[in-house]
């Protein structure tokens, strides 16, 4: 039960099981250095979980709370 299988879909394409993505992450830093990690099959939950966390913690974030406090 803890194998992964793959599944068929079109081909030769690797799917993951219900519930699970496959998610590819790339960053660049400060200094422009870009950063590659492999790819993981994570439970769609953890994954949404990430993104909001990240986006709670973003720039972009800060700045929209900065422009409401002025308003």
């Amino acid at each position: 039960m803890g194998e992964q299988k793959k599944r068929r879909v079109a081909g030769n394409v690797r799917v993951p099981r219900h519930g699970y993505a496959f998610v590819t992450v790339t960053a660049r830093d400060a200094n422009g250095f870009i950063h590659h990690y492999d790819e993981i099959e994570t439970p769609l939950g953890s994954l949404h979980e990430a993104v909001a966390i990240m986006q709670l913690k973003s720039t972009a974030m800060d700045a929209a709370h900065d422009e409401a406090r002025r308003a």
